[in-house]
């Protein structure tokens, strides 16, 4: 294509980026490795219904008392004890607009992001919800549970009630970094725990106080920090990319109407 963008130059940087965020996520799994002894689990009703309120033979899977088991045997908190958490509100289709403040829903949400949404409420009426705050985690509770997706800057956007907010306690913003908490919460770690607490109905369901009682690894300030570097290196190469491909676009445009 005459004066076109290098084809190659994109695919390095997709491949980079996809590089530093499995590295990343690496990284962390290799501290949380356990091995897979039988899958039976005998529970006494004290130790099941008794304790838990749950009945359902899934919630009781040894895969998960094995996770707990190995986390404990190093430092972790529960992530109730580190952040602090804020429900947005549900406003009901009934008042989106086709202007306004873009409303977020689950759907909208990834790990990477937050896509554009064709969906938007009334400043008037929804002007004192709460938006996202740079650093704050969202994280989703309802349908597909356990997106974590940490924002970079304020952000003039209402999230959905199936979308909670995490902001890390003030006394933790020197210890617990924010890209290795979403990492953390984005991992099978965290992930087993949505799977054992939302299971069982057909509509997943992440109650907040579930959310509140996970453990959270901690690893040393130094291994967080490498961690959080990948990440972040990781999105800006996502982002150049993107950048590429939208002037790679551009210029094909250019070349068919020439």
């Amino acid at each position: 294509m005459r004066g076109g963008v290098n084809h190659n130059i994109i695919k390095d940087l997709l491949d980079k980026a996809a590089y530093w965020a499995k590295l990343a996520e690496w990284i962390l799994l290799e501290n949380l490795f356990f091995r897979r002894p039988e899958n039976i689990s005998v529970q006494l009703f004290s130790q099941s219904f008794g304790s838990s309120g749950r009945l359902d033979a899934e919630y009781y899977q040894p895969k998960f008392d094995r996770l707990l088991t190995h986390i404990r045997k190093q430092k972790y908190a529960r992530l109730g004890d580190l952040v602090d958490l804020s429900k947005s509100v549900e406003p009901g289709s009934e008042a989106y607009r086709d202007e306004g403040i873009p409303f977020v829903r689950v759907a909208d949400l990834s790990e990477f992001g937050i896509a554009p949404t064709d969906k938007f409420l009334s400043p008037e009426n929804f002007h004192d919800v709460i938006r996202p705050k740079k650093d704050t985690l969202l994280l989703s509770k309802d349908g597909t549970v356990g997106i974590a997706y940490r924002v970079p800057q304020n952000m003039n956007v209402i999230t959905s009630g199936a979308i909670v907010h995490l902001n890390i306690k003030p006394q933790y913003r020197e210890t617990l970094l924010p890209d290795y908490l979403a990492l953390v919460l984005n991992s099978p770690a965290v992930r087993l725990q949505a799977e054992r607490d939302a299971g069982g109905s057909i509509i997943q369901h992440w109650k907040p106080s579930e959310i509140k009682e996970v453990l959270i690894p901690i690893l040393p300030l130094s291994m967080q920090k490498d961690i959080s570097d990948k990440v972040q290196y990781s999105f800006m190469l996502k982002k150049q990319s993107e950048n590429l491909l939208e002037e790679t676009k551009k210029r094909v445009e250019q070349e068919i109407e020439n």
